[in-house]
């Protein structure tokens, strides 16, 4: 029984020292011609159990009264010297108090990333319903056909840099997935303090409009945020 319980507490600590945390937290500013201005926080979490699998969730609150929540999933599939395959699962649902809305959103992807690049494609479905449901489905419900998703980014310098700078283009960000058409453009940065405390920043263009209905004009958008990666236990 000792015996048992020893490699069953091993096991839990290789696992644990494995693992790895890390929390995001940043605030955001938005302006655009059919909400005006617009501050939101966000809040993230990410697990990696193992050298290969990865679970993280995250929660943003906006000043117009809508709330969003992500849960997302990644799987390493073949890593080679050139980069990493992995398969990507994301579910976002959205919830605006205000017109009595809310909408579900799951995606499924594959990634391929390196050193400087990461490019995703995959498919997302996109439902929105009132609040409370109905039953009987109606006019209240809208079932969207099925959405492809992309994402292309890239970085000047590895990402092992104590500092870098990118550019993302991409229909879908952590708590707002859009038609193929509607496109997000971001350029973005970071820089590594001696503390294990990473400082972001992003700015981009994003299409406006509100519950996914498109405005003529982009809106333009930019947060800052820290990133915190709490250090491995050693064994």
């Amino acid at each position: 029984m000792k015996r048992f319980i020893f490699t069953i507490s091993l096991l839990l600590s290789i696992c644990y020292a494995q693992a790895q945390w890390s929390f995001q937290t940043y605030g955001e500013f938005d302006h655009d011609r059919t909400i005006g201005n617009s501050a939101s926080l966000a809040l993230k979490g990410n697990y990696r159990f193992a050298d290969n699998f990865q679970m993280g969730a995250g929660l943003q609150a906006t000043a117009a009264s809508r709330y969003s929540l992500n849960l997302l999933w990644q799987v390493d599939l073949l890593k080679a010297q050139s980069g990493t395959l992995y398969l990507e699962n994301r579910y976002l649902y959205r919830l605006f108090p205000k017109y009595k809305t809310q909408e579900f959103n799951a995606l499924l992807d594959l990634g391929w990333r390196n050193r400087h690049f990461n490019f995703q494609l995959g498919l997302f479905n996109h439902y929105m319903a009132e609040i409370p449901l109905r039953q009987d489905g109606g006019m209240g419900t809208i079932f969207e056909p099925m959405n492809v998703a992309f994402c292309i980014e890239g970085n000047l310098f590895e990402q092992s840099n104590p500092w870098n700078v990118g550019a993302r283009i991409s229909n879908y960000r952590d708590f707002v997935m859009e038609r193929v058409t509607l496109f997000f453009y971001s350029l973005n940065g970071y820089y590594d303090f001696e503390n294990g405390l990473r400082l972001t920043a992003e700015a981009g263009l994003h299409p406006a409009g509100v519950l996914n209905l498109s405005a003529q004009r982009n809106g333009g958008f930019v947060n800052v945020g820290l990133i915190w990666k709490p250090k491995k236990r050693i064994l």
